[in-house]
């Protein structure tokens, strides 16, 4: 069966080459980087994907986010390099990728802006990748609105990334995480209060016809669909600072199915169950095929290889699966 790899990452040379010049891009998850070397070195890419026949890739820059290597008088540049590289690899290998989701400056909102113009509506980018923060803030602030606006012109994809960094401590009495849990827990906790922040603070309202593919299947949200029913009903009952009760009247329709307006991908580790739980919550209209290569064993092949068996084993009839493994990004992204 045709696969189409959603979410899955990258570095172009010259990117690459920025990158490792930064204090960001050689240390924490910076470091990760450094040492897969199918995220920069082509050739180990392409061999990595001949063990899977008909299958493409659509990719985007692995983390840290711009703004984690360089500071704000070189994230545009970042961003630009980034970009055309990506863009370039498409072009030039079309068999291997399909498309590319363009990356951002985001700590210089209007830079973003002139450059998700660049790419979304003068260039051939096919969507953006946004992180769940930008140095510590959350993508609803209003500074941030103008980039969604152009998203949503574009009629192109908004693909979330976590982006938690060892920094954020598990305690509030401790200055760092602990253990890696930034990332193992931290990173689905924040894709989760990500998206309900974009829910309630009336961004996905604003924008009904924005689709935004949510990393490793939307998170927490489709595991805790009746807390997040029954416990929200509520909202404002714990809380005394602040009125929350003109906030789900707003929404226009149940929250839940604010949710279900999200995508989720399969990039679970090449896990069943999360798959499965992903699929009832979001539909499979709304699930996309995802490994989220390279990483995992083999330079990302394994991963590659447990997240189609997964699908594969799914009881669903074939078109389903042909939704999932590629029919959904077709239409998701506008690729051939």
């Amino acid at each position: 069966m045709r696969t189409i790899d959603a979410f899955c990452h990258f570095f172009p040379k010259q990117m690459f080459d920025l990158m490792s010049q930064t204090k960001g891009g050689t240390t924490d998850v910076g470091k990760r980087m450094q040492g897969v070397r199918t995220i920069f070195d082509l050739d180990a890419r392409f061999r990595m994907m001949d063990a899977f026949e008909d299958y493409t890739q659509i990719i985007s820059l692995g983390l840290p986010p711009l703004e984690g290597m360089a500071g704000p008088g070189q994230s545009p540049e970042f961003a630009r390099v980034a970009n055309d590289g990506l863009a370039e690899l498409c072009e030039k290998y079309p068999d291997r990728f399909s498309g590319f989701v363009g990356a951002l400056p985001m700590d210089m909102p209007d830079a973003a802006v002139k450059e998700a113009e660049r790419i979304l509506i003068n260039g051939k980018a096919n969507g953006l990748q946004l992180h769940t923060n930008v140095n510590g803030a959350c993508l609803d602030e209003p500074r941030f609105l103008p980039i969604f606006e152009i998203a949503a012109k574009s009629n192109k994809p908004i693909l979330l990334h976590p982006a938690r960094k060892p920094d954020f401590p598990d305690f509030a009495a401790e200055k760092t995480s602990r253990y890696e849990i930034w990332t193992i827990f931290g990173w689905p906790y924040e894709t989760s209060a990500t998206m309900a922040r974009l829910v309630f603070s009336g961004v996905m309202t604003r924008f009904p016809k924005l689709k935004i593919l949510t990393h490793h299947m939307g998170a927490m949200i489709p595991f805790f669909d009746e807390r997040i029913d029954t416990g929200w009903a509520t909202l404002g009952s714990r809380t005394s600072g602040e009125d929350y009760s003109h906030v789900l009247p707003s929404l226009g329709k149940p929250l839940l199915d604010c949710f279900r307006d999200f995508y989720g991908d399969t990039a679970l580790c090449g896990g069943r169950i999360g798959t499965v739980c992903g699929i009832e919550f979001f539909g499979v209209d709304h699930v996309l095929y995802a490994s989220d290569a390279p990483f995992g064993p083999e330079g990302g092949a394994g991963y590659i290889r447990s997240t189609m068996q997964v699908v594969a084993s799914l009881d669903l009839p074939t078109a389903e699966k042909e939704k999932i493994s590629y029919r959904n990004a077709i239409s998701f992204f506008g690729v051939s």
